[in-house]
């Protein structure tokens, strides 16, 4: 990014949607888009060593600040999570093993959820923390995902899903306005879209398979407004409408919640 370069709401989003998205700048980007510092100040901070990714995720510095709190009652389902991680993105040549990024990570998750009490884990999160842990350099770490939680994710985090299902009726209700047929079609197999439950959850980053593509769909979520995944959502179910009606054409409708809780073949172009 040039440092001369004006930089607008208008001009990000359209970046987003070029190839590659925001590319290398998403360090300085992402925080600043999140409020945690200034699009001007330049990456990365002093105390950051090298360059920010799977290599620098980890290092001597262990310590989020919280580790000595008392525990989470969620700790357990975390453990249970954070060792099931890093299986979609392959690991780069020289980087830390899969177990030391999984207990790092998990060092983070704990040190999150003791910080901030009152939020309730959802299975699902440690894929959000995921993408902000390989993308960014380790002091923004925590700031980064206290604001993904707050302020895009704090439906999720309580006791209930209830809020979440909102979404889903918004989601039901936007798909009433585009196609009223197919929305029908749909309704008729399940009255609201809970195949997409996991991507509006966790901003789709349970599902998309490799590390570079879910970082370009957060470039393109992250500019917009938080309503912006339900958008995405739509689109993908929209894109699925052929295969549907093929579906229902064959008489197998019984195959429709599986084929739409599937994301499509995605390409970064």
């Amino acid at each position: 990014m040039d440092s001369n370069e004006e930089v607008t709401w208008e001009s990000l989003r359209e970046r987003s949607l070029q190839p590659e998205g925001f590319g290398a700048d998403r360090v300085r980007i992402w925080p600043a888009l999140r409020g945690v510092q200034p699009l001007s100040d330049p990456p990365p901070y002093s105390e950051v060593e090298g360059t920010p990714g799977p290599s620098s995720a980890t290092s001597s510095h262990s310590s989020y600040g919280y580790e000595d709190a008392d525990p989470h009652p969620d700790e357990r389902q975390i453990k249970l999570d954070t060792d099931r991680s890093f299986v979609f993105y392959p690991l780069e040549p020289g980087s830390p093993s899969r177990g030391a990024l999984q207990d790092d990570l998990n060092t983070l998750l704990v040190s999150f959820f003791r910080k901030r009490r009152s939020l309730h884990y959802f299975q699902g999160f440690h894929d959000i923390v995921s993408v902000i842990f390989l993308t960014l350099p380790r002091p923004l770490h925590m700031p980064c995902v206290e604001k993904m939680a707050l302020h895009r994710v704090r439906d999720a985090m309580g006791i209930g899903l209830e809020p979440v299902v909102g979404l889903l009726r918004i989601l039901r209700n936007l798909l009433r306005l585009v196609d009223p047929a197919y929305a029908e079609l749909l309704e008729n197999t399940s009255p609201l879209p809970y195949h997409a439950l996991s991507n509006l959850l966790t901003l789709f980053s349970h599902d998309i398979p490799t590390l570079p593509l879910i970082q370009h769909v957060w470039d393109f979520l992250l500019v917009r407004e938080p309503v912006a995944v339900v958008w995405l959502a739509a689109a993908i179910i929209l894109y699925r409408k052929p295969s549907i009606q093929l579906l229902v054409d064959q008489d197998e409708e019984g195959m429709i919640h599986s084929l739409l809780g599937a994301l499509p073949e995605l390409a970064d172009g």
